[in-house]
């Protein structure tokens, strides 16, 4: 049984006792009303007649009339007061009329012989008489029963409707449980797109809005371990690939050479594959080391001024043309790290086929500086731009692998941007050259990495 199910229920029950419980009320107070007020006009009516006959019977005595009579003296009392057609039997006491009834004076008796309901009333009389009186109370018995057969009639007609209605209401009710409960069997089953988008104005709309909201957390953190996934995949195939090449060079050279008698200059060619490849392999395995000790090393910041990182990566890119600022700004970093993201940035540049010097320009704004570093070379791609900086991705392979590049420097350079607490921002266009901003914080900055 469902929820909608259990809820009709429970209502049809509500509504039954309730029904059940207010037509009880309303029909037995109505029926004790009735009997309360033909009791006080029994009563009254009794009374009456006990002071007729009383009267007659003083009357007769006084006359010297025969009260033994008292059929006779019933009948004209009954004819006098309008009592005709009623049970009224008085009897004196000692005589056979004093059996009729063990009543004693003022009783009222309710007496039921099979459907028929009747009321006694007894009162003692002057010398030694009874007044016994009955009245049919069966008319208000059968109205009460008439009345009960038709509420009971009616209840079930407003329970039959009533449970429809209620079932309509129940299913309209718990239709947003439905829809949740569906949304949910689709996320379990991989669909993460799916959304209730309920508009109910009330608590139902808020648990809605709290589970579309964790809805989108979970497909966004689907949609970044997928994107991980993909990412380590890559990257285990990128690095499997560039440590391939240079081994299968670097073998069958030296194998070669293990060999074959080749003459000195076929030597001094297989030495050289060897040698070069040997320090692609060299510098492949620093930086992915550089790579993982920025994940690993926590970093001591102190204040670094770029004047004198600037002086020293011009003495290490003497074979790049190359312009830096005059500039007595400062960052706060680790000043090696800050020298290695600015030489990677320029031997990129240099590697771009431009025929002007590379430019490093500084920018000092409020709490932080950016350094730029730009070239006129050939650019790069606008569907390349958002992987330049995964690891090991190159736009243009096997002129990376000639100009002894790994795909590793921006993946670098990203990294060491991140642990200073930095961005680094990439703007190219095809044959027009590209800009490479660093921010990094302003020294003398309180900053935690």
């Amino acid at each position: 049984m469902n929820f909608s199910h259990k809820l009709t229920c429970l209502l049809v029950l509500v509504l039954a006792l309730a029904l059940g419980l207010g037509g009880c009320v309303l029909i037995y107070g109505d029926f004790a009303d009735r009997l309360a007020e033909a009791q006080t006009a029994n009563a009254r009516t009794h009374d009456a007649a006990c002071r007729d006959v009383e009267t007659r019977l003083i009357e007769a005595s006084r006359s010297g009339e025969s009260t033994g009579e008292l059929e006779i003296l019933t009948a004209s009392t009954a004819s006098h007061t309008g009592l005709a057609g009623m049970e009224l039997t008085p009897w004196r006491q000692g005589s056979a009329f004093v059996d009729v009834c063990e009543l004693q004076d003022g009783d009222c008796v309710i007496t039921r012989e099979g459907s028929a309901v009747t009321a006694r009333y007894y009162s003692l009389l002057w010398g030694g008489y009874g007044l016994l009186t009955s009245y049919d109370l069966t008319p208000l018995y059968t109205a009460r029963t008439r009345s009960l057969a038709r509420f009971l009639l009616l209840e079930g007609v407003v329970l039959a409707c009533g449970a429809v209605c209620l079932w309509l209401l129940a299913r309209r009710i718990t239709r947003p449980l439905s829809v949740l409960r569906d949304a949910s069997g689709r996320i379990a089953a991989g669909d993460y797109a799916g959304r209730t988008a309920l508009h109910t104005g009330d608590e139902v709309e808020q648990v809605s809005a709290s589970f579309d909201a964790m809805a989108d957390a979970v497909q966004d953190k689907i949609a970044q371990l997928e994107a991980s996934v993909r990412q380590r995949e890559d990257f285990m195939a990128a690095f499997t690939h560039e440590l391939k090449t240079p081994m299968t060079s670097i073998i069958g050279y030296a194998d070669m050479l293990r060999t074959m008698q080749a003459d000195p200059a076929d030597q001094r060619e297989a030495a050289g594959a060897i040698y070069h490849e040997g320090r692609r392999l060299e510098s492949l395995s620093r930086k992915l080391l550089q790579l993982l000790e920025l994940s690993d090393v926590p970093l001591i910041f102190t204040e670094v001024p770029l004047r004198r990182v600037f002086s020293r990566l011009l003495t290490a890119c003497r074979a790049t043309p190359l312009t830096v600022p005059d500039t007595d700004a400062a960052v706060q970093g680790d000043e090696d790290l800050i020298l290695d993201l600015l030489y990677n940035l320029v031997s990129n540049a240099a590697k771009s086929g431009t025929e002007t010097p590379v430019r490093v320009t500084c920018a000092e704004r409020a709490d932080t500086v950016a350094v730029t570093v730009a070239d006129e070379g050939r650019g790069i791609p606008p569907e390349a731009l958002s992987r330049v900086m995964e690891p090991f991705y190159m736009v243009d392979k096997s002129r990376a692998r000639r100009q002894g590049g790994s795909g590793l420097g921006l993946a670098l350079c990203r990294r060491i941007a991140e642990a200073h607490g930095g961005t680094l921002e990439i703007e190219s266009k095809p044959g027009a050259g590209t800009r490479v901003t660093v921010t990094l914080p302003k020294g003398g900055e309180p900053h935690d990495p």
